[in-house]
């Protein structure tokens, strides 16, 4: 969404998706993975926004830490378990 403070709009959409595509290349330990896979807890949280990979959780998620990975967390909303960055609460991947 930088892209919006130097090319108007268009440059926000740009840049938007540029992010959006960096965050879901970034690799994953499949160790991390199957954790998260294996959480069998109800979805706590329903939000009325669709989840994005790229984009903050709202505050009122509350994410977990994953068991042995200090640099993940992860959030169960809307019943779809995802991996979270603990610093920005962005969302690095949907687990289906």
């Amino acid at each position: 969404r930088t892209g919006g403070a130097v090319a108007g709009p268009v440059g926000e959409i740009v840049g938007g998706t540029v992010g959006a595509a960096v965050g879901a290349a970034v690799e994953i330990p499949n160790a991390v993975i199957t954790s998260v896979e294996g959480v069998r807890e109800p979805s706590y949280v329903t939000i009325e926004e669709p989840v994005v990979v790229g984009e903050p959780l709202p505050a009122s998620v509350e994410v977990r830490p994953v068991p042995g990975y200090t640099d993940y967390r992860y959030a169960v909303v809307n019943n779809q378990r995802l991996i979270v960055d603990p610093r920005t609460r962005r969302v690095i991947r949907v687990i289906e």
